[in-house]
């Protein structure tokens, strides 16, 4: 950013929302973020790929359980027939809705059965992942991120501690308990 003599300020000379602005507009539209820089896909197998998405575009959302069901066992049928990719995406439109609404319906606000249906679907979607990935099929790193995000999995241990536990009060000698009471996270 010129300063009032024409010269381009240094990192130090700048406010920090200059600094900000600064590395906003170095980071935007960078190569390795850009889809289009990075696509590998043919203009046919794009229209393809269109074509697989919007199939279930236009569904209206399901309103019933049993509805709902027969959406899913429509969607993993026509997967399966056509050979395409299935994705928590593509299974959201199929339901007629998008994914924040699937991941409340996932979380109860539909019933236990709505429930149950979604998680039951997501985890067909996360054995087919674990399936690809066991045969080399798609990268590790493909299936980390669609584990991570889309299947709940993680790679960390919490530790909760209830209201009314010793452990809530945080005191010393009770904390070298909890330490020894953790599972060694080198073994599987």
């Amino acid at each position: 950013m010129p300063s009032e003599h024409g010269a381009k300020k240094t990192v130090p000379d700048m406010s920090p929302s200059e600094q900000a602005v600064s590395v906003v507009k170095k980071k935007r539209g960078s190569k390795p973020a850009s889809l289009e820089a990075n696509l590998t896909a043919t203009k046919p197998e794009m229209q393809q790929m269109i074509s697989n998405v919007l199939y279930w575009y236009k569904r209206e959302m399901v309103k019933s359980d049993e509805e709902c069901a027969d959406r899913l066992n429509e969607f993993f049928q026509h997967i399966n027939q056509t050979g395409e990719i299935p994705t928590v995406e593509k299974m959201c439109l199929a339901l007629g809705t998008v994914r924040s609404v699937v991941w409340e319906w996932e979380n109860g606000s539909k019933g236990k059965v709505r429930a149950n249906l979604i998680k039951r679907a997501k985890e067909i979607l996360a054995a087919l992942d674990a399936e690809l990935v066991s045969n080399n099929k798609i990268p590790q790193v493909t299936y980390i991120f669609r584990a991570k995000n889309f299947y709940q999995m993680a790679d960390k241990t919490e530790v909760v501690l209830a209201p009314g536990t010793p452990y809530e009060k945080g005191e010393v000698a009770d904390v070298d308990k909890v330490v020894q009471a953790l599972p060694d996270p080198d073994d599987n």
